[in-house]
């Protein structure tokens, strides 16, 4: 094998993270149905302006003048340290993802006891088994499901037309036990403590298989936090939330990048585990993309992708009733780093 030369990327050194921003992309969407990746302007403030307590490390494999591959890291006090790591289609099984692996592992084992858990993704049997070969152990296996946004609106539109009239009825069927409310942009005030405690409940109940969990204590806080460094980076949010009464009891969420908004992000969706079966986690999910047309950028977005664990039926047969398809499957693989 030649010898690969690997350094790391400084936070301020625009042109090289854009460079390397656009190797990562190539190494993970490479052959893939519209796999999302971040865009240029989101890569830049998030390695100029590091979320509180973390820290982001960029590097990059080079034959020479030639890009083969490169590393994110991502550092916390308080969560296991995530990694990826891509090595470019023609430079594959030369043994550049070893030294790449090897040299990111140079940064793990500082800071809390957790950061010597490390995590990764991958999306296909080599990937698979080159974590395992470097001591992961499988942990979680997740869907990556498309929504094809334009026929969904145009299908829906048609289907809740009133008769004779060009107005769209009700976003759902009436139903006096739940109600659904929705916003773009920042939560509103008065709803804010229940959407904090939502979120709370999401990070405890969001399954992650045999993953070591990350529970962060949510506050509103750190809710207001999120949301400004999303806008910095160009994100709208959209959001919905079930009500029982004065209960909140469900939410969903969908993020679109006015910097790429060809496909549309859906977070996560929640129901109370006592309030399942009642329909609201599909109420939740019609009224949400009933809301992405009021977005800028909108216009020219093609696609919705979200992520539903493989076992989590309930949840996939709902998305494949609003027409989610399965584009491919992740596995995320965790281990463990001596120090």
């Amino acid at each position: 094998m030649s010898e690969i030369q690997i350094t790391r990327i400084a936070a301020d050194d625009d042109a090289a993270l854009l460079t390397w921003n656009d190797v990562m992309r190539t190494a993970y969407t490479e052959g893939r149905t519209a796999a999302w990746w971040r865009s240029a302007e989101t890569t830049l403030t998030q390695f100029s302006d590091p979320r509180p307590g973390g820290q982001d490390i960029a590097l990059v494999g080079r034959l020479g003048e030639e890009i083969v591959g490169g590393v994110e890291i991502s550092l916390s006090t308080d969560i296991p340290t995530d990694i990826e790591l891509g090595v470019l289609p023609d430079r594959r099984r030369q043994g550049f993802g070893t030294a790449l692996a090897e040299a990111a592992a140079e940064f793990f084992g500082d800071g809390a006891e957790s950061a010597s858990i490390v995590q990764t993704e991958t999306y296909c049997p080599a990937g698979v088994a080159f974590a395992q070969a470097h001591g992961m152990g499988i942990g979680n296996e997740e869907h990556r499901l498309l929504l094809d946004l334009p026929a969904y609106l145009e299908a829906d539109a048609n289907r809740y037309k009133d008769s004779g009239a060009s107005t769209v009825v009700p976003v759902i069927r009436e139903d006096p036990n739940f109600s659904v409310t929705s916003w773009i942009g920042a939560c509103p005030e008065e709803v804010l403590e229940s959407w904090t405690q939502l979120r709370e409940q999401m990070d405890e109940d969001v399954p992650v298989g045999d993953l070591t969990r990350s529970v962060s204590h949510a506050s509103t806080a750190a809710i207001r936090s999120h949301e400004e460094r999303m806008a910095v980076q160009g994100w709208t949010m959209v959001s919905s939330m079930a009500h029982v009464g004065e209960l909140a009891v469900g939410y969903t969420e969908i993020m679109v990048s006015s910097h790429d908004p060809r496909i549309v992000i859906q977070e996560d969706t929640l129901v109370d585990r006592a309030y399942r079966g009642r329909g609201i986690g599909r109420a939740l999910k019609v009224a949400n993309l009933r809301q992405l047309p009021a977005v800028p950028g909108t216009a020219s977005a093609e696609w919705v992708q979200t992520y539903t664990a493989t076992n989590n039926e309930p949840m996939l047969a709902l998305n494949r009733d609003l027409g989610f398809f399965v584009a491919d499957t992740m596995t995320a693989l965790e281990g463990r780093v001596g120090r």
